[in-house]
């Protein structure tokens, strides 16, 4: 059997789809027979070309709610050529939003983390299994010709180790491996070592999707990764990508001590999550001996009012001023990541964040729009004010860092206000990459930058980075 896994945003966003290799790697080693690919980083028109070419029996899709237009529609164009292809969607919109399922041409969704329910929904078809059978399966939507039933979130799997390492070896590396948009640094590649987050900040669904824990690879396995991307691909630069990597102060020693062993430490720099209450100056000694160069913050607002309203309290003003102190200190740059537009914030409060960003962080900061997700405070908010419609991703999203006020989700400011505001502090931001960009550029990766697919997705008009900081 031919398994066909989609990563459907191409040339949106640089880093690797690791859901889809973990799930790969996993049904591989379950299903040691199955043929799977994943169609990562190439045009929807080459993937329909290729599934035309290969007919899998299963092709499988993921989507973010910002991008579940495009999946959508891409499913239809694969559905209407091949109507025996089984299609399965997964990722955090459908599992937060499973009522999007039904007007789609989807034959199952996979609901939470998806290695069990993908493996048994496979092992089903292959199998031929009645779909009274699948019933008892967590974590799966499925379609009659009568209903769609829903079996509630997947089961979890609680020694992530029993995972085998995700399959980057089916990604597009040859699109990793190239100089990244954001900051022009080549042999930079991102990893997870967690899953979930422990906090239930109104506007993020993460707890939602991970039920609000969090769970660890261990430091060994952790390592095993680091090497094999170091020695395999050349990667010197990792992006740890959880949710919040600065949290377990034991389990960073083991790293540190294990990388130290295999006389890779000093050798690789790393990008990490912080979050400013658990952040002092312990915290900052280890990240800075692990190599680390780079820590985002959720700063979110320079208004206390708006902070302790979007994370329940247990951050402050002065956290988020600290964590840049230390970082200052400790010579790593405090990225902070902010968002207007929230419930019950006042221009005034706008403001605030302005002057935060001016006087503390104004080198190294992104600013959005606040946007509800399903499953949310913030999302619940907006539908009880009448701020947002359910259908609301179900019509296509602002673009990348683009504002839109059909989706303002305080009443506190009107939409010109808001927009004059915004573009405010998005001249801060732009004025910091213009004067940044050309300092950033490595003769080292010239060759990298004359590689057509670097110049496809730098111009890529899905993801308009450059123009807007070359402006």
């Amino acid at each position: 059997m031919k398994v066909y896994l989609i990563n459907p945003d191409y040339m949106l966003y640089s880093n690797p789809p690791l859901g889809l290799a973990y799930i790969s790697s996993y049904i591989k080693k379950k299903i040691p027979e199955i043929e799977i690919k994943i169609l990562d980083q190439i045009s929807y028109k080459k993937i329909i070309n290729i599934i035309k070419k290969d007919k899998p029996e299963i092709v499988g899709l993921t989507s973010v709610s910002e991008n579940w237009v495009n999946v959508k529609k891409l499913a239809e164009d694969i559905k209407v050529n091949f109507k025996d292809t089984k299609l399965v969607i997964g990722g955090v919109h459908i599992t937060l939003q499973p009522s999007a399922f039904k007007d789609t041409v989807f034959d199952y969704g996979v609901l939470g983390e998806g290695e069990i329910p993908f493996f048994k929904l496979i092992k089903a078809i292959i199998s031929k299994e009645e779909i009274s059978k699948l019933k008892e399966v967590k974590g799966l939507l499925i379609r009659t010709k009568k209903e769609i039933i829903n079996t509630g979130l997947s089961e979890s799997i609680e020694n992530l180790d029993e995972i085998p390492p995700p399959a980057i070896n089916l990604l597009n590396m040859r699109y990793y491996a190239l100089p990244s948009i954001s900051s022009i640094s080549k042999n930079s590649f991102a990893i997870l070592t967690t899953r979930g987050c422990p906090y239930n900040c109104k506007f993020c669904s993460s707890s939602s999707f991970w039920e609000s824990k969090i769970r660890f690879f261990s430091a060994k396995r952790v390592v095993e990764e680091i090497e094999y991307l170091y020695n395999k691909y050349g990667f010197t630069t990792i992006t740890i990508a959880d949710d919040l990597f600065a949290i377990n102060k034991t389990r960073i020693k083991d790293i540190i001590k294990l990388l130290k062993d295999k006389n890779i430490l000093g050798k690789i720099t790393f990008s990490v999550c912080g979050r400013a209450n658990l952040f002092d100056e312990e915290m900052a000694s280890l990240l800075k001996k692990l190599g680390v160069t780079s820590i985002a913050f959720g700063f979110e607002s320079g208004s206390e009012k708006v902070l302790k309203w979007l994370k329940g309290g247990n951050v402050t003003i002065e956290n988020n001023k600290k964590a840049i102190e230390i970082c200052n200190k400790y010579e790593m740059e405090a990225h902070g990541f902010f968002m207007i537009g929230s419930p019950y914030e006042t221009l005034e409060d706008m403001e605030e964040t302005y002057n935060f960003i001016k006087n503390y962080c104004s080198n190294s900061f992104i600013i959005y729009q606040t946007i509800a997700y399903p499953s949310t405070e913030v999302w619940d908010y907006g539908i009880k004010e009448g701020l947002i419609q359910e259908d609301m991703y179900e019509h296509k999203m602002r673009e990348f860092l683009d504002s839109d006020i059909n989706y303002l989700l305080t009443k506190e400011v009107s939409g010109e206000d808001f927009n004059k505001i915004y573009q405010k502090i998005r001249e801060l931001y732009i004025n910091k990459n213009r004067k940044n960009f050309l300092k950033n550029i490595k003769m080292a990766d010239f060759f990298g930058y004359l590689n057509p697919l670097f110049f496809k997705k730098v111009f890529n008009l899905r993801h308009r980075f450059l123009r807007r900081i070359l402006k």
